[in-house]
């Protein structure tokens, strides 16, 4: 008898279900919140550096494991929150608000409130990246195809974190204070952040968020934590592939590293004021001093020291300190600090008689309301140089959900009418060149700077009042940003604080000389006027 030809289906193991689906999505909330709080360490202030490398990794697990999109959201959420609520902890450092008039048990119920309200707000970033990463159609590995799923893994995650967190995250539409990004963890690696100069701190996100998707491909391929990513387009098999991309990752960041270590020799030679043989051609080198009055706001909202104490004191620290250049905190020379035989009038006074100039933030009635400006004194010209601040700090120069009340508006104008904002770039101009001026958290906006740069600024030079948060973490993340933006656009940075940190930075993002937080004093140090332009700062779309 003939046998028919019998077909034979090969029916392979039935796969296991991964772990992370059997979890509810009330059971994975917690893990993302932890994760989140561990990211957050890498924050300055906290300084764990090396959890910006990996401690992402967790969350593009558990976006593998989300069953629908509303469990994404949620998840990037939490994680967000978790993040925000230790990288932003500095917002407790509101507290005490007697200077508000508010009681201790109410001000720092405000500052909690404040502190929550901020970090609810930010994590809905987090919350818009993890559902984009959940609804994209992604492949493992590095390369694109012409049949779904189309997009990289690799490439997509970290394009769609820069677009969100540089692109969304430092608009005025999203009204946030940016000086948490992931990029200022990294401002003590200073071979790494060279990059920084080519394609901007966005660049150094592209890479650690690159860097945290080959740690979640090699544990989503090699465990059965969450569902595999569809296969490679390079051909080449799951579990070997993902070493390989970690491999490439790590291969390019040493060649990064070593490229980096070359550049910051280039520029201490060519920088270095020991060094006059090497020093950049037709850039003058200038001494400077940083007058850190440590005034609090305490003294300077409930008038517990008088104007001319206040002026006194910066007087005494400003004499005989044998500088061409003195930088002074935000918002020092007020209305009654202009006041004929005032501080104004004894800055005008050094300038001229000991051949200084001066930059120094002041509060100014411009038409009907106010800016939030610095201003030039120079012993060369009467006339005087002015900046106007372009971006308003949300609820302490303009109330984007309106007034909050009488006696707040009374110590802080809240209206969009008290302060103006500046819509045009203008710079300092003194003898040695243009001073790009940034006043309190403009610069942890990159463009605002390299608008100054592509303007003609050759130093740049940021003032702040940081006294509104008492002894918190926000002086260290405000001076990580500034050696980003030192970096950015190969320029010597100064930042001058009332209560710290002052710092003079110079173009390798190397910080030469920093003040102790919280103390009176002078900080000494030299820069140069540089004029040549970083790849970053030509980027005038970026």
């Amino acid at each position: 008898m003939q046998s028919s030809e019998i077909a034979v289906e090969n029916q392979g193991g039935i796969s296991a279900i991964p772990f992370l689906e059997h979890l509810s999505w009330l059971d994975k909330l917690p893990f993302a919140f932890v994760f989140g709080c561990v990211l957050g360490l890498s924050s300055p202030g906290f300084d764990q550096w090396w959890l910006a490398w990996i401690a992402l990794a967790p969350l593009l697990i558990l976006l593998r494991g989300a069953t629908n999109l509303l469990e994404a959201g949620i998840i990037g959420g939490a994680y967000g929150l978790g993040y925000y609520l230790v990288s932003l902890s500095w917002y407790l450092g509101l507290f005490p608000l007697r200077w508000l008039g508010l009681h201790d048990f109410i001000g720092v119920q405000a500052a909690a409130l404040a502190w929550i309200l901020e970090s609810l707000h930010q994590s809905l970033l987090f919350a818009a990246f993890a559902l984009m990463v959940f609804c994209l159609p992604l492949r493992a590995g590095y390369f694109p195809y012409f049949r779904r799923p189309f997009f990289p893994f690799l490439f997509s995650v970290p394009i769609i974190w820069v677009f969100l967190l540089w692109a969304v995250g430092t608009s005025e539409v999203f009204v946030g204070m940016p000086v948490n990004q992931l990029a200022y963890s990294q401002c003590r690696q200073t071979d790494f952040i060279q990059i920084a100069k080519i394609g901007g701190s966005g660049l150094i996100d592209f890479f650690l968020v690159l860097a945290n998707a080959c740690v979640a491909e090699v544990f989503i391929e090699t465990s059965m934590l969450a569902r595999r990513l569809p296969e490679r387009s390079d051909q080449i098999a799951a579990r070997v592939g993902c070493w390989v991309d970690a491999a490439i990752v790590l291969a390019v960041v040493l060649v990064m590293r070593q490229w980096g270590a070359e550049q910051v020799h280039e520029i201490a030679n060519a920088t270095r004021p020991d060094n006059p043989a090497n020093v950049v051609a037709g850039s003058p080198t200038v001494p400077v001093g940083v007058i850190q009055g440590n005034v609090t706001i305490e003294e300077d909202r409930l008038k517990t020291t008088s104007a001319s104490e206040i002026d006194r004191r910066y007087t005494s620290l400003s004499r005989n300190l044998g500088v061409s250049l003195l930088a002074y905190p935000e918002g020092l020379v007020t209305a009654s600090q202009m006041a004929p035989d005032m501080l104004l009038g004894h800055l005008k006074g050094i300038a001229v008689h000991e051949k200084k100039d001066i930059v120094v933030g002041s509060i100014e009635t411009f038409g009907s309301g106010m800016v939030n400006a610095a201003r030039l004194i120079s012993p060369t010209t009467s006339k005087q140089s002015l900046y106007v601040k372009h971006r308003l700090v949300p609820f302490g120069e303009f109330a984007p959900l309106g007034s909050l009340g009488e006696e707040i508006n009374g110590r802080i104008p809240l209206t969009r009418e008290s302060f103006v904002a500046s819509k045009s770039t203008n710079l300092l101009s003194c003898v040695w060149g243009g001073i790009g001026t940034s006043i309190c958290i403009e610069l942890v906006y990159p463009r605002l700077i390299s608008d100054e740069v592509r303007h003609g600024a050759s130093l740049l030079i940021n003032i702040s009042n940081l006294g509104w948060f008492h002894q918190s973490s926000l002086n260290k993340q405000i001076l990580a940003a500034a050696i980003l933006r030192a970096v950015e656009n190969g320029r010597y940075f100064v930042v001058s604080a009332n209560t710290g940190v002052s710092a003079v930075i110079d173009p390798s993002g190397t910080v030469t000389s920093v003040s102790y937080p919280n103390r009176r004093g002078v900080l000494l140090d030299t820069v140069q006027f540089l004029y040549n332009q970083t790849p970053f700062s030509k980027m005038w779309w970026l």
